[in-house]
């Protein structure tokens, strides 16, 4: 009569498992269903103040391009410094999970 006991406990446990990982299961789906903030249109540019608006737009401030006369910037992920005249700047990785902020001039050359 014992092994029965023990085979029928043994039942039970792997059952109540099982149920227990599908409800897990089930309420991981949910959670993934959230609402999406529609996006806002940017102001425009008002047309009276045409001297705020820059007259030179930059051509591709990146990281890794980096701003003019700037010999180290960064974006609180990545560090560059610029090289030799011609060589390309030294950047440092991006750290795990980091969220970029403007870039912003550390030195000037």
């Amino acid at each position: 009569m014992r092994p029965n006991r023990v085979r029928r406990h043994i039942l039970v446990t792997r059952l109540a498992l099982a149920l227990g990982i599908v409800i897990a299961g089930c309420n991981a789906g949910v959670a993934a269903e959230l609402a999406i903030p529609p996006r806002i249109a940017p102001k425009a540019i008002p047309k009276e103040t045409p001297e705020k608006i820059p007259k030179e737009i930059p051509k591709d401030v990146s990281v890794q391009t980096g701003p003019p006369n700037c010999a180290r910037w960064t974006d609180d992920c990545v560090s560059c410094t610029r090289g030799a005249e011609g060589a390309p700047a030294i950047c440092s990785n991006i750290g795990f999970a980091c969220q970029p902020k403007a870039i912003r001039c550390l030195g000037a050359p």
